[in-house]
């Protein structure tokens, strides 16, 4: 697949030499992480953290439901104060 972005990257800058060509965002912030990453080593072990708290969640579908109604009931008590809106 890279091969066949590239040719067609080519092929549109060589018939528009005025064309910008920029990675997609999410590339982009992957490459920031990185780097952020590499310097600091509190940002490395959040990343970590978060990592493994993921994939504890999803592996168990009784703690993914735990989070879900945990979520739901944030949600509900926070329409109820009024800190969040529903907006149509």
């Amino acid at each position: 697949m890279q091969g066949e972005f590239n040719d067609l990257k080519a092929f549109i800058m060589k018939e528009n030499p005025s064309t910008y060509y920029i990675h997609c965002f999410a590339h982009q912030l992957q490459l920031a992480l990185v780097g952020v990453e590499k310097n600091h080593a509190h940002i490395a072990f959040l990343f970590n953290v978060v990592s493994s708290l993921t994939n504890v969640v999803r592996a168990s579908c009784k703690k993914r439901d735990i989070l879900h109604e945990k979520q739901y009931s944030n949600i509900v008590e926070a329409l109820n104060n009024g800190d969040i809106q529903v907006t149509t």
